[in-house]
C-alpha cells in the first residue's frame, strides 16, 4: 500500500493549536492512524495509508469547499513529491499580480470592458480564443511604440515567486511560463525569474505602430499550454509525471491534467473545484511546503 501525505498550510502566519486539533479530529481521524512532521509554524505534513486514497482525497476536498477554512490541504503520494523535474507557470495573476491585457486597456480607458470578458474566460464561462479575440479587438489603435517598456515598470511579481524559482533552479528543475498574455512581458518575466522558456500570444501592429486589433501566430490557449508542457518535457527527456503546472484560470486546467501534479493558485471557484490541489496563501514560495521542504531546507535553497 502506497503512503500518502496530507500537507496543511495556513493562509496566515501560523497554524494555531486549536486549528490543528480541529483538523486532526475532523479530517485525519476519518482516515486512520498517522504520523506528522512540522515543516514550519505555518505547515504540517501528515503521513497516512488510506484504504481508498481517492475517496480520502475527495472527502477532504468536499469539506474544504464547504467550510472554506483558513488553510489549504494538499493530498498526494509521498514518494515522488520532491522528485519534480519541470515546472510550467501561467503568468497573469500567477507569476505576476496583474492581467496584462487590462493594463494595456487602461491606456484607452476601457479596462472595465476588458476585465469583464477576462473574468468570464477565467471562470470557464467563455471560450478562451473567443475572449482573446474580443479583448484584443478592443485594444485597436493603442500606441504600441513604447507600451511594453512602460508596462515593465508596472508589472508586480507575485510574492514568493522569485524565491520559489531560485529554489527550483538550485534543484535543477526546468522552468517555463506559458501565458495567454503577450510575449514581450512573458520574456521580461522569464528574465526576472530565471526561467528557461517563455510562450505567449503576439499582438499585431499596423504601419503607424498602433495595435491593429489582431493577434498573429499560434494562440496560447488551454490546449496549447498542455501541448507546450509535453513538448518541453519531451525535449528534456522528462517524464510528464514529474512535471508540475501552476495557474489560476480555467485555461490552465488542461496543462494541470497532463502534468503529474497541478497547483491552482488563488484560483477562481470553478477552477478550485477541478484542480488537483489548491493554494490560497499569499506566497508562491509555499509550493516548497507542498514539495515537502521544511523551513530550514527552504532557507538553504533560497540563500545566496
Amino acid at each position: 500500500m502506497s503512503e500518502y501525505v496530507i500537507t496543511v498550510i495556513a493562509h496566515g502566519p501560523a497554524l494555531s493549536v486549536e486549528l490543528v486539533d480541529s483538523f486532526e479530529s475532523e479530517f485525519i481521524s476519518r482516515i486512520g492512524s498517522f504520523t506528522s512532521k512540522k515543516l514550519s509554524p505555518r505547515a504540517i505534513d501528515y503521513y497516512v495509508n488510506p484504504q481508498d486514497p481517492q475517496e480520502a482525497a475527495d472527502s477532504i476536498k468536499r469539506d474544504l469547499l464547504t467550510k472554506s477554512p483558513k488553510y489549504d490541504v494538499i493530498f498526494q503520494r509521498s514518494d515522488a513529491r520532491k522528485d519534480k523535474k519541470l515546472f510550467i507557470f501561467d503568468m497573469d495573476s500567477t507569476l505576476i499580480y496583474q492581467e496584462v491585457i487590462e493594463l494595456i486597456a487602461a491606456y484607452a480607458n476601457i479596462e472595465d470592458k476588458v476585465a469583464e470578458i477576462t473574468e468570464r474566460a477565467m471562470n470557464g464561462e467563455l471560450d478562451f480564443n473567443e475572449s482573446l479575440e474580443q479583448r484584443v479587438l478592443l485594444l485597436k489603435g493603442i500606441d504600441a511604440s513604447t507600451i511594453w517598456e512602460e508596462l515593465k515598470h508596472k508589472i508586480k511579481i507575485t510574492n514568493g515567486a522569485k524565491e520559489l524559482c531560485k529554489a527550483l533552479s538550485k534543484l535543477g528543475v526546468v522552468m517555463g511560463v506559458c501565458s495567454g498574455g503577450f510575449i514581450p512581458l512573458a520574456e521580461y518575466v522569464k528574465g526576472e525569474l530565471g526561467l528557461h522558456y517563455a510562450y505567449a500570444n503576439q499582438l499585431g501592429v499596423d504601419s503607424n505602430q498602433a495595435l491593429d486589433g489582431t493577434t498573429f501566430g499560434p494562440i496560447v490557449n488551454g490546449d496549447k499550454k498542455a501541448e507546450l508542457l509535453l513538448e518541453i518535457a519531451s525535449n528534456h527527456g522528462i517524464d510528464p509525471a514529474k512535471a508540475v503546472a501552476v495557474g489560476d484560470g480555467a485555461n490552465d486546467l488542461k496543462m494541470m491534467g497532463v502534468a503529474g501534479f497541478g497547483v491552482a493558485w488563488n484560483a477562481k471557484p470553478n477552477v478550485q473545484k477541478q484542480a488537483p490541489c489548491c493554494l490560497n496563501s499569499d506566497s508562491l514560495q509555499d509550493i516548497l511546503y507542498i514539495m515537502g521542504y521544511d523551513d530550514e531546507e527552504i532557507s538553504r535553497l533560497i540563500s545566496e
